[in-house]
């Protein structure tokens, strides 16, 4: 239960960091993961540490990829596999499940308010088959709301299924 919290703060920090200049800052990562590190080995043990690291070095697998193909930002990804060391290998995979469902949603959205259904439509057929995007085919926004918001999920869900 307590390390839950800790993932929480970890994503709400990001996310203000995020708001607040538009990147989400090493140095916050950087502050963070001692921090991580040592709630971990206090509340879930050596045992629940090395788990956290298991889930870490998953979490960098699954998002690096998503990096490349520039869906994630670098920080997304750092700030990420930091919330990573707090959870499980299903919470972490689950949560970034559901912050895809939730980011499609505010892209969609975003795109529909600004009358731009039509560029992302082409954009998303241009970025799947490899091709060079312009500036303003790229539709950009704080993920980290949406990483949140896929840790609420499954916080809710796991509340729902009696998980805590």
């Amino acid at each position: 239960m307590e390390m839950l919290a800790v993932a929480t703060f970890s994503l709400v920090a990001g996310m203000v960091d995020d708001l607040r200049s538009r990147k989400v800052h090493n140095g916050l990562v950087l502050a963070l993961l001692p921090v991580i590190l040592v709630a971990n080995l206090y509340f879930r043990g050596f045992d629940g540490a090395m788990v956290g690291a298991g889930t870490f070095l998953l979490a960098l697998v699954l998002t690096i990829p998503l990096f490349m193909f520039r869906i994630l930002g670098g920080g997304d990804v750092k700030l990420f596999a930091a919330f990573a060391l707090c959870v499980d290998p299903n919470a972490m995979f689950s949560t970034l499940l559901y912050s895809m469902v939730w980011g499609a949603v505010f892209g969609v959205t975003r795109a529909a308010v600004q009358k731009d259904l039509l560029v992302l439509v082409r954009s998303t057929y241009k970025a799947a088959r490899r091709q060079r995007l312009q500036p303003q085919e790229i539709h950009k926004f704080p993920y980290t709301f949406s990483l949140l918001l896929g840790w609420f999920t499954q916080l809710t869900l796991m509340r729902m299924s009696g998980g805590f």
